[in-house]
């Protein structure tokens, strides 16, 4: 029994030396492992941490459904067009379903939806389609080829006024729209409680969203409210409210993404980064609001250029924006992959408990009372 003890001992004390030797030697040999390391520790441990240690603790009183409805209230549909219910017509021809008319869509054509409640896939192959919900449309609990409900094949297509819920797929990825054609523009859509919401190919081509609100979507931190892979993303006057499992509100891989007159915003769900432009590339955002809640699952505001830089131009512009970082734990405003990117701000204002550096003229507040904003959830107007 000495023995066993003895060179048990001598085994844990050899073992502790090693680990030392090995893990200084990477703290030295290699700098960016290390500050990877201790960033993803402060990611997602510093949410367990005491709140003693991590910053200061909010406690949300009402349920996520609950604080959505009390900032943004309902979203709702235009009523542009006077056609009967669960009627699909294309010029002077009607149909009873997306299946009888999608063959019968050509290039040019626009597609009027009339109101009700879908529950089948819509494909559209053909180019310069225009889909126009009249009245409230929702589509809900399909999915096409295992990847969503409305799939464009065609270039240039442009869906209006259209509710989507409840889309699921097999690998965790179904999409109320999934864009594999050139060209799309969503204008007043209402995508939600889906593991994604728009889902878009490498050749994307350009990719508008109008006057759109995206809200809880996301699954297993793979699935996002946007998901672009390529082209160039444009979002103007839209909501981005409360990815869940660790979703993104945005992802977007495209050569240029352009943020103007949006709200995106995590209340208190369980999201990641509000804005992930992951490949780097040309980043404007513009007097918008951003605003971190209290369990997001990642210290970051926004990434850029995390999973690699394959542009030639790489830059960041923040201007007229509000930054609120309010999560239990640390916050980053914007974590670059390359120190060296071009960031310029201007006329910001940023409530953070963290000393957050921006160049340029900001104005910068450690809490909402400082900056003369309400309470939490209070979500402030564009």
């Amino acid at each position: 029994m000495k023995a066993l003890l003895k060179y048990t001992s001598w085994y844990l004390i050899i073992s502790s030396i090693a680990v030392h030797i090995i893990v200084s030697g990477i703290l030295i040999l290699k700098p960016e492992f290390s500050k990877k390391a201790f960033n993803y520790a402060i990611n997602y441990l510093s949410p367990f941490v005491p709140t003693v240690f991590a910053g200061a603790s909010i406690k949300p009183k009402d349920t996520l459904d609950v604080e959505i409805a009390n900032q943004f209230g309902n979203w709702i549909p235009q009523n542009t067009r006077n056609i009967p219910k669960k009627v699909i017509k294309i010029g002077s021809k009607t149909y009873a379903s997306f299946k009888q008319a999608s063959p019968h869509i050509k290039d040019g054509d626009t597609v009027i939806i009339g109101p009700g409640t879908y529950h089948e896939p819509f494909i559209i192959k053909a180019n310069y389609v225009k889909i126009i919900g009249a009245g409230h449309v929702i589509i809900e609990n399909t999915q096409a080829e295992g990847k969503g409900a409305i799939l464009t094949k065609g270039d240039f297509t442009s869906i209006s006024n259209i509710e989507c819920r409840n889309i699921t797929v097999a690998d965790n990825n179904g999409a109320c729209v999934r864009h594999e054609g050139s060209h799309l523009e969503l204008n007043h859509v209402y995508f939600h409680d889906s593991q994604s919401g728009l889902l878009a190919g490498k050749h994307a081509g350009l990719v508008a969203i109008n006057n759109s609100r995206f809200e809880k979507l996301g699954k297993n931190g793979q699935a996002h409210g946007v998901y672009t892979n390529g082209g160039e993303l444009y979002i103007t006057n839209s909501l981005f409210i409360a990815a869940q499992s660790e979703g993104h509100e945005i992802k977007s891989r495209s050569r240029i993404t352009v943020i103007k007159n949006s709200v995106i915003a995590s209340l208190s769900s369980i999201d990641s980064r509000l804005i992930d432009v992951s490949q780097g590339g040309i980043l404007s955002i513009k007097n918008s609001i951003l605003q971190q809640g209290p369990f997001t699952a990642n210290g970051d505001m926004i990434g850029f250029g995390l999973e690699g830089m394959p542009y030639p131009k790489n830059s960041i512009e923040l201007s007229g924006n509000t930054f609120i970082l309010e999560r239990n734990g640390h916050n980053v405003l914007i974590h670059k992959k390359l120190e060296s990117t071009l960031l310029t701000s201007k006329n910001n204002l940023i409530i953070a408990k963290e000393d957050i550096q921006l160049p340029g003229f900001n104005l910068f507040h450690e809490t909402r009372e400082d900056a003369g904003f309400k309470p939490y959830p209070f979500i402030p107007k564009l």
